[in-house]
Protein backbone atom coordinates (compact mmCIF):
# COMPACT_ATOMS: atom_id res chain seq x y z
CA UNK A 1 0.00 0.00 0.00
CA UNK A 2 0.96 3.09 -1.02
CA UNK A 3 1.12 6.16 1.80
CA UNK A 4 0.22 9.22 0.68
CA UNK A 5 -1.05 12.48 2.68
CA UNK A 6 -4.64 11.23 2.10
CA UNK A 7 -3.93 8.02 3.33
CA UNK A 8 -1.65 8.81 6.60
CA UNK A 9 -4.56 11.11 7.52
CA UNK A 10 -6.73 8.86 7.46
CA UNK A 11 -4.85 6.10 9.18
CA UNK A 12 -3.91 8.92 11.64
CA UNK A 13 -7.42 9.60 12.64
CA UNK A 14 -8.54 6.57 12.78
CA UNK A 15 -6.37 5.25 15.56
CA UNK A 16 -6.67 8.58 17.28
CA UNK A 17 -10.08 8.44 17.64
CA UNK A 18 -9.92 4.34 18.78
CA UNK A 19 -7.54 5.20 20.92
CA UNK A 20 -9.31 7.98 22.27
CA UNK A 21 -12.43 5.82 22.40
CA UNK A 22 -10.52 3.08 24.30
CA UNK A 23 -8.85 5.37 26.83
CA UNK A 24 -12.43 7.24 27.69
CA UNK A 25 -14.26 3.77 27.81
CA UNK A 26 -11.33 2.46 30.10
CA UNK A 27 -11.48 5.35 32.38
CA UNK A 28 -15.18 5.12 33.01
CA UNK A 29 -14.77 1.59 33.36
CA UNK A 30 -12.43 2.07 36.34
CA UNK A 31 -14.76 4.70 37.59
CA UNK A 32 -17.68 2.37 37.90
CA UNK A 33 -15.80 -0.61 38.55
CA UNK A 34 -13.34 0.30 40.76
CA UNK A 35 -10.62 -1.75 38.88
CA UNK A 36 -7.33 0.46 38.02
CA UNK A 37 -7.62 -0.44 34.46
CA UNK A 38 -7.00 3.05 33.18
CA UNK A 39 -4.43 4.11 35.54
CA UNK A 40 -2.39 0.92 33.97
CA UNK A 41 -3.44 1.81 30.80
CA UNK A 42 -1.45 5.22 31.37
CA UNK A 43 1.40 3.55 33.82
CA UNK A 44 4.92 4.48 32.57
CA UNK A 45 6.75 4.40 35.65
CA UNK A 46 8.12 1.05 35.15
CA UNK A 47 10.03 2.41 32.28
CA UNK A 48 13.70 3.64 32.46
CA UNK A 49 14.47 7.59 32.14
CA UNK A 50 10.44 8.51 31.56
CA UNK A 51 9.57 6.28 34.13
CA UNK A 52 11.27 8.57 37.12
CA UNK A 53 9.44 11.49 35.46
CA UNK A 54 5.97 12.77 37.20
CA UNK A 55 4.04 12.64 33.95
CA UNK A 56 0.53 14.58 34.32
CA UNK A 57 -2.34 12.62 32.68
CA UNK A 58 -2.66 14.87 29.21
CA UNK A 59 0.89 13.60 28.69
CA UNK A 60 0.54 10.06 29.75
CA UNK A 61 -3.08 9.76 27.44
CA UNK A 62 -0.52 11.10 24.83
CA UNK A 63 1.54 8.39 24.74
CA UNK A 64 -1.44 5.98 24.77
CA UNK A 65 -2.41 7.53 21.89
CA UNK A 66 1.22 7.29 20.23
CA UNK A 67 1.07 3.49 20.84
CA UNK A 68 -2.61 3.75 19.38
CA UNK A 69 -1.37 5.49 16.55
CA UNK A 70 1.46 2.35 16.49
CA UNK A 71 -1.24 -0.56 16.30
CA UNK A 72 -3.33 1.54 13.35
CA UNK A 73 -0.39 2.07 11.34
CA UNK A 74 0.83 -1.61 11.84
CA UNK A 75 -2.05 -2.81 10.73
CA UNK A 76 -2.78 -0.85 7.32
CA UNK A 77 1.26 -0.40 6.46
CA UNK A 78 3.15 -3.81 7.15
CA UNK A 79 0.04 -6.45 8.01
CA UNK A 80 -3.04 -5.29 5.68
CA UNK A 81 -1.24 -5.34 2.30
CA UNK A 82 -0.29 -9.05 2.97
CA UNK A 83 -1.85 -11.50 0.40
CA UNK A 84 -3.62 -14.04 2.88
CA UNK A 85 -5.36 -11.77 4.61
CA UNK A 86 -8.42 -10.49 2.60
CA UNK A 87 -12.27 -10.03 3.08
CA UNK A 88 -13.41 -11.78 6.65
CA UNK A 89 -9.39 -13.09 7.15
CA UNK A 90 -8.99 -9.29 8.09
CA UNK A 91 -10.76 -9.41 11.50
CA UNK A 92 -8.20 -12.20 11.89
CA UNK A 93 -5.46 -10.00 11.63
CA UNK A 94 -6.95 -7.46 13.35
CA UNK A 95 -7.14 -10.04 16.51
CA UNK A 96 -3.79 -11.28 16.02
CA UNK A 97 -2.51 -7.29 15.53
CA UNK A 98 -3.72 -6.79 19.60
CA UNK A 99 -3.06 -9.81 20.54
CA UNK A 100 0.18 -7.98 21.93
CA UNK A 101 -1.85 -4.99 23.54
CA UNK A 102 -4.39 -7.12 25.94
CA UNK A 103 -0.87 -9.55 27.01
CA UNK A 104 0.95 -6.41 27.92
CA UNK A 105 -1.67 -6.11 31.13
CA UNK A 106 0.71 -9.04 33.01
CA UNK A 107 3.90 -7.23 32.58
CA UNK A 108 2.84 -3.91 32.95
CA UNK A 109 0.47 -4.93 36.15
CA UNK A 110 3.34 -7.29 37.49
CA UNK A 111 6.12 -4.24 36.88
CA UNK A 112 4.28 -1.48 38.13
CA UNK A 113 5.65 0.69 40.66
CA UNK A 114 2.92 2.49 41.68
CA UNK A 115 -0.47 0.57 42.74
CA UNK A 116 -3.01 -0.98 39.66
CA UNK A 117 -4.23 -4.25 39.04
CA UNK A 118 -2.51 -7.34 40.25
CA UNK A 119 -1.74 -9.73 37.66
CA UNK A 120 -3.78 -12.67 38.97
CA UNK A 121 -6.96 -10.05 38.98
CA UNK A 122 -9.25 -11.72 36.09
CA UNK A 123 -11.95 -9.45 36.53
CA UNK A 124 -9.63 -7.04 35.54
CA UNK A 125 -7.82 -8.62 32.74
CA UNK A 126 -11.72 -9.62 31.48
CA UNK A 127 -11.86 -5.67 31.20
CA UNK A 128 -8.71 -4.96 29.40
CA UNK A 129 -9.00 -8.10 27.48
CA UNK A 130 -12.49 -7.12 26.07
CA UNK A 131 -11.61 -3.44 25.54
CA UNK A 132 -8.72 -3.96 23.49
CA UNK A 133 -10.58 -6.95 21.53
CA UNK A 134 -13.14 -3.83 20.73
CA UNK A 135 -10.50 -1.64 19.76
CA UNK A 136 -8.96 -4.22 17.64
CA UNK A 137 -11.83 -5.99 15.89
CA UNK A 138 -12.85 -1.97 14.86
CA UNK A 139 -9.77 -1.76 13.24
CA UNK A 140 -11.01 -3.65 10.05
CA UNK A 141 -14.60 -1.66 10.20
CA UNK A 142 -12.63 1.68 10.60
CA UNK A 143 -10.03 0.76 7.52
Amino acid sequence: MKMNGRIFYKVSLIGLINGILLGVIMKWIEMFSGKQVYKLLLNVDFLPVIGDVSWGEASLFFFHLLFSLAITFSYVFILHPLKIFRKWNKYVLAFITIIPAIMLYFPLSALSKTEVVLPSDLTAFFLWTILHLFYGLSLPKAI
